[in-house]
């Protein structure tokens, strides 16, 4: 009797062990599938020159840098415009197609055509500097000057942050405030070539 009770005990014990085997098979196999499918939806980025691109060659003769997101189901190739390493807000040149007929689906130019090709030959004021002006004309308008961010750009025409018309021709210091949470509180433009203050950005949250 009793050695039919330890059998008892022993098949039941294995079919256990069986049991937890089989479920951790199962949910590892799942999490590998899972990650799979998780890995197939994600963009594929890689950064490509127009006019060597296959794709983009027939549509962009030029050898600017555009940066190449494939998706399930498209190609899109996007260019952010900059001067020697300073960006130019919201100017930018961008193609989407579809990714298996290759056909061009849209096309977005913004752009400004009165920039130079590179920054002026004078020397910019310094980001300290520019920090000093702005802070000199926040203060005693608002409640904090404590610096949040500062940022070198050219300004792009219609430019909802910054609106200035027309826009400057220098690039330009942006300098942020923010109270003591992390909101905006005031933005200060500076022309970076001049040190004049040109106006104020709309604060973001």
């Amino acid at each position: 009797m009793k050695g039919k009770t330890l059998f008892i005990c022993l098949v039941l014990v294995s079919a256990l062990i069986i049991g937890i085997t089989v479920a951790v098979i199962s949910e590892d196999l799942f999490k590998k599938e899972a990650n799979t499918k998780e890995k197939e939806q994600e963009t594929n980025v890689s950064w490509v020159i127009a006019n060597e691109d296959p794709l983009l060659g027939k549509y962009e003769k030029s050898d600017r840098a555009f940066k190449k997101s494939v998706s399930n189901r498209t190609i899109t190739y996007v260019h952010e415009r900059k001067i020697d390493g300073v960006e130019v807000t919201e100017d930018r040149i961008a193609y989407v197609f579809d990714k298996n007929t290759k056909k061009l689906i849209r096309k977005y130019v913004k752009w400004r055509d009165d920039l130079p090709e590179h920054l002026p030959p004078v020397p910019l004021i310094s980001k300290e500097e520019a920090e000093s002006i702005a802070k000199s004309e926040a203060k005693g308008k608002i409640m904090n000057t404590s610096l949040a961010h500062t940022r070198l750009c050219y300004i792009s025409s219609n430019d909802s942050w910054y609106p200035l018309e027309p826009p400057p021709k220098n690039p330009c210091w942006i300098v942020y405030f923010a109270d003591d949470e992390g909101y905006n509180t005031d933005v200060i433009i500076i022309d970076a070539v001049e040190g004049k203050i040109l106006g104020h950005g709309v604060p973001f949250p």
